[in-house]
């Protein structure tokens, strides 16, 4: 929850991870990659052969975007059932992949390479062309900022999210916010230090509720080794922070004062 930056060599995988990619290496040997041929501009049917897996039988949303957690749902694909990709894009990072494909069969929509048995992990498939149509992230910097930060709920690495080193969240507060707007690092040594920046650009404020992707700071005290401590406002009274995994708590964090709010520094453009 303190500090922002630092390296961390470990190279810890999700545990999903693992017994995924062993699935993939075995599937990869049974598949044909389809193959285009032609010069510019060939037709593209679409690539088959894969199939929904490891969803532990709750089904995988087909949503609207690749980009949003909160996408709207247009159908539940259960484990076992094939589908058309299209096309790929780098969307939401789930579980250290953020391969997202847009399918045409059985639904139109988007779906998490994660959840598949497609032969790479966070790799498109063979023959796959980038879906170069594709709108980029709608939304103000701060809705992106939040849409990033809860589709990594329940996580506790990074996962090597925006090329940053596999390392805990936990102890890493302001990496944490700094990666909701698109940053690999802060740029401060800690959140207390991130403060003291802010307010001194006349940017802090005490009153209110934090509003949406605001950044909320509390002092430095023996709870976060003097560093300090940062976490996200959803902008109704609910925050999502960085600890031994993401999660969604209230405003109150013990043993440290809170300090107040700000929006995120001016010059982070966000994801």
């Amino acid at each position: 929850m303190y500090q922002p930056n630092g390296t961390d060599t470990t190279g810890s995988m999700p545990r999903r991870a693992l017994p995924r990619l062993v699935g993939r290496v075995l599937t990869a040997c049974a598949v044909t990659a389809v193959v285009l041929v032609g010069t510019a501009a060939p037709s593209f049917a679409g690539i088959s052969g894969y199939s929904v897996a490891g969803t532990g039988g709750a089904g995988l949303t087909v949503r609207t975007s690749p980009y949003d957690a909160n996408a709207s749902s247009v159908a539940l694909l259960g484990d076992g059932t094939g589908f058309v990709a299209e096309c790929a894009v780098r969307g939401r990072n789930i579980s250290g992949n953020s391969v997202w494909h847009r399918i045409s069969s059985p639904a139109s929509g988007w779906i998490s390479d994660f959840y598949t048995n497609t032969p790479g992990f966070n790799q498109y498939l063979p023959g796959e062309p980038e879906c170069s149509t594709t709108p980029p992230p709608t939304g103000t910097r701060e809705d992106r900022a939040l849409a990033w930060a809860r589709s990594v709920i329940g996580q506790a690495y990074t996962n090597g999210d925006l090329g940053d080193s596999n390392h805990q969240w936990d102890g890493w507060c302001d990496n944490f916010v700094g990666h909701a707007y698109g940053r690999a690092a802060s740029g401060y040594a800690s959140a207390i230090v991130h403060y003291n920046s802010l307010y001194s650009r006349g940017l802090i404020r005490t009153t209110g509720t934090p509003p949406a992707g605001a950044l909320v700071f509390y002092a430095a005290a023996s709870i976060n080794g003097y560093y300090g401590h940062v976490m996200l406002s959803e902008g109704n009274g609910n925050y999502i922070t960085s600890a031994a995994t993401v999660r969604r708590v209230s405003l109150t964090w013990p043993g440290a004062p809170y300090l107040g709010w700000s929006y995120a520094d001016p010059e982070w453009t966000g994801r």
